[in-house]
């Protein structure tokens, strides 16, 4: 099971990891069993350890880099461990790639996947197939990270989830994050060791047992943006930690307080702490606690911070998803802009968010119905719907599976005016999570049929197992990709479906 192989890796996996071929001793000449190894990539010569044998290939971990790549280029980051085995951070397995390489693979990979999971022909794809579009900043880009809290040699710490496994690694010198990070992560570390109480850590199994989950500090999110009316960014600071005692929360309160009298380029526009309570390992709270405005005073508005997208600032919660490379997501929403068909008519926004970038074309539709599981997220694309003037906008909150359904059924939906009739859908615009559409939801926007979709994803692999059932019904029409995350295997697609 942990025997070491000495491998030349020739391709790149959709999750980051290099390929490798074993010699087929019995037909030289051919590639034998197919190797997946974490930390390893395509050109380089490496030593790794096996980890799982399957049927029809190996699953490894990276010892050492006998021979680098041809084109390497230098880690950008000092917590990269690059061409070891240390327990290094795993948040930018392609670094060591030059970037133009970057993208040729990432360009490969989503192509590749809509023609063999997504079944399409290799011609349509090429043919609609129209640019890759770079990032314009490959470092200090991020106006989002979540960082974890952990245990390490010097006691409590806080940074990355290890490459490979779910220790933490101290991160203070990240090159993803803007000037100002820095100083922040320094004293929320600071401050979160001086409480005396422990990270959080999800329980594990170890051989027939399991442990169980304990501790206190989970996760710190650090976001960038802007306040209404001002032109210089502020940080605001999100904290999930296991629900606490009196103790416990006011501990995490003088950690708020801390950051909020940093000031510089690390100015905060507000701190929030939330608790969660299930043993995973979510970035993702249940129960809002605090909120601190910039001047220390509690204040549930604090929470509220605003970005840039096609020349409107949008107001979202500072746990509200919004793309996390703010130049890149502009050249993004620039893309939707000019794929989007012009029509008068009906528009449906699944997945909405906050509204952006639905809200982007809406001066060509005249009704437009989202929707978004989120309640908070809701209220806030009603917010910036009405901030922009934009009063034939309807939003919905729930499942979107289950309110395109009602919708194909002809029910009246929750939230709209009695009586209200949506016209025939003429585009919708789907912005799902990365694993895609859900059934339900594929199969009641098939019997919706609207004349165009206009799909935006994360995930190259569940766009492409979507576009097998949608190309029974639509063409694709043109295809372009956006590199929202330098450095890593992930490329955010949009395509154009015509029924």
């Amino acid at each position: 099971m942990h025997d070491c192989l000495d491998l030349a890796l020739d391709g790149l996996a959709h999750d980051g990891r290099g390929i490798g071929h074993l010699k087929d001793t019995d037909r030289p000449g051919e590639r034998g069993l197919t190797v997946f190894v974490a930390g390893g990539l395509p050109g380089q010569v490496v030593r790794c350890r096996v980890k799982a044998r399957k049927a029809r290939f190996l699953e490894a971990e990276l010892v050492a880099v006998l021979r680098p790549a041809a084109d390497a280029v230098p880690p950008l980051c000092p917590h990269a461990a690059a061409g070891t085995s240390a327990p290094g951070c795993g948040g930018c397995p392609l670094q060591t790639m030059p970037y133009a390489s970057q993208l040729e693979w990432k360009t490969r990979l989503a192509r590749d996947a809509l023609t063999r999971i997504g079944a399409l022909d290799a011609g349509e794809v090429a043919a609609a197939w129209e640019r890759t579009v770079p990032s314009p900043a490959l470092t200090g880009f991020r106006n989002r990270m979540t960082f974890a809290f952990g245990t390490g040699g010097a006691g409590l710490v806080l940074g990355q989830r290890s490459r490979g496994g779910p220790d933490v690694v101290p991160t203070p010198d990240c090159a993803l994050l803007p000037p100002g990070g820095r100083e922040l992560l320094g004293a929320a570390q600071e401050a979160a060791a001086q409480s005396g109480l422990p990270a959080w850590r999800a329980s594990e199994r170890r051989g027939r047992g399991k442990t169980g989950a304990c501790g206190f500090w989970r996760f710190l999110t650090l976001r960038q943006g802007w306040l209404a009316g001002e032109t210089e960014p502020r940080w605001w600071a999100l904290c999930l930690t296991s629900p606490g005692n009196r103790a416990e929360r006011a501990a995490v309160r003088t950690l708020g307080e801390r950051l909020l009298a940093v000031g510089g380029v690390s100015r905060m526009g507000g701190f929030i702490h939330e608790e969660r309570s299930r043993d995973d390992a979510l970035a993702s709270g249940e129960r809002r606690v605090l909120c601190l405005d910039s001047g220390g005073a509690e204040n549930r508005d604090a929470a509220i911070l605003h970005l840039p997208l096609g020349a409107r600032s949008f107001a979202l919660d500072a746990a509200s998803f919004f793309q996390v490379n703010t130049g890149a997501a502009e050249l993004l929403a620039q893309t939707v802009m000019s794929m989007a068909p012009q029509c008068g008519r009906g528009l449906l926004d699944v997945y909405c968010g906050v509204g952006a970038p639905g809200q982007l074309i809406a001066s060509d539709y005249m009704t437009v119905l989202g929707m978004e599981s989120d309640r908070r997220c809701v209220a806030l694309a009603e917010r910036n719907a009405a901030d922009a003037g934009l009063d034939g906008w309807r939003y919905l909150t729930g499942d979107a599976g289950a309110l395109l359904q009602r919708l194909a059924r002809g029910a009246r939906l929750p939230a709209l005016d009695k009586g209200h009739k949506f016209p025939t859908w003429y585009t919708a615009l789907l912005d799902p999570p990365r694993g895609g559409l859900a059934p339900a939801a594929l199969g009641a926007l098939l019997h919706l049929a609207p004349e165009h979709i206009l799909y935006v994803s994360c995930n190259p692999a569940t766009l492409a197992r979507d576009a097998a059932k949608l190309s029974s019904t639509y063409t694709l029409k043109r295809l372009t990709a956006v590199d929202l995350f330098p450095h890593t295997p992930h490329l955010e697609c949009c395509s154009l479906w015509r029924r």
